[in-house]
């Protein structure tokens, strides 16, 4: 079964989550970059997920979408909060044909449905299309459609979780999310190089998120997220996105500085 590696570029990665709608195109440039290379001897597929960063967040917290359509507010909000989302991944994809990446958008909110905030259904026919010619899909943290409360938040954590139920019967399937830490530290300051079930509940005591504003849960959102796939099979990779050619690392399996989650 063919290999696909499904890749978060986080949103304090590559967006500066202090100031509104700020990326970091040096950055985002420099991780496209690591992708090009990375093609060249990676046999396997590629899918790419960003989070919103500056972008998203703010209008999301001052529309407090966080829970579904309440009234007036909420209305106005999703559709901000959905351009924001795009206005970001317009950037990437940029970034990404710069650097001669085959990288074309899906939009969450068309290809995912909710009900009462869990998945109910997932169409990726033309995900799994764009893969198959050698394409790489870029996806995003997006305000999706819910039957019970409306539309609501749904993290690229979420999003790369649906799309692996599905893609999971084609490809042999793990993450890497690239965040701007060295994986996840204990409580020394120092990289932990293994979650599990036997110690999440100690490490739980002491993750910290960025310090910015995050409607979608941070580091501790990422490690749930990620054990909840390790007992479906998928190992994932939290690695430090600044630090150079970590990525290639990661996907290749060679010696990086982060963390891995199995089951």
């Amino acid at each position: 079964m063919e290999r696909l590696v499904l890749i978060k570029l986080g949103g304090s990665l590559i967006t500066d989550k202090s100031i509104d709608r700020t990326s970091r195109p040096g950055t985002i440039c420099r991780l496209a970059g690591e992708l090009k290379k990375i093609r060249k001897t990676f046999d396997g597929k590629i899918l790419v997920a960003h989070g919103a960063g500056s972008f998203a967040h703010r209008p999301a917290v001052e529309f407090r979408v966080k829970d579904g359509i309440k009234g007036p507010l909420q209305f106005k909000g999703f559709p901000i909060v959905a351009d924001r989302a795009i206005e970001l991944n317009r950037i990437i994809i940029k970034n990404f044909l710069d650097q001669k990446l085959p990288a074309v958008s899906f939009s969450p909110e068309s290809c995912i449905l909710a009900s009462n905030f869990k998945v109910e259904e997932v169409f990726c026919v033309p995900i799994e299309q764009a893969l198959k010619v050698g394409y790489i899909p870029v996806l995003y943290g997006d305000v999706i459609f819910d039957k019970k409360v409306g539309a609501c938040i749904y993290s690229t954590e979420l999003v790369l979780g649906a799309l692996a139920g599905k893609l999971a019967k084609k490809f042999r399937i793990s993450f890497v999310y690239c965040t701007d830490t060295d994986g996840v530290f204990d409580s020394t300051g120092k990289t932990l190089p293994e979650i599990n079930h036997k110690n999440i509940k100690e490490v739980e005591k002491f993750i910290t998120g960025s310090g910015q504003i995050d409607v979608t849960g941070g580091m501790v959102h990422k490690v749930r997220e990620s054990l909840a796939m390790a007992d479906k099979g998928f190992e994932t990779i939290i690695i430090n996105g600044n630090r150079p050619n970590e990525l290639s690392k990661a996907i290749l399996g060679d010696k990086h500085h982060g963390t891995h989650i199995r089951y």
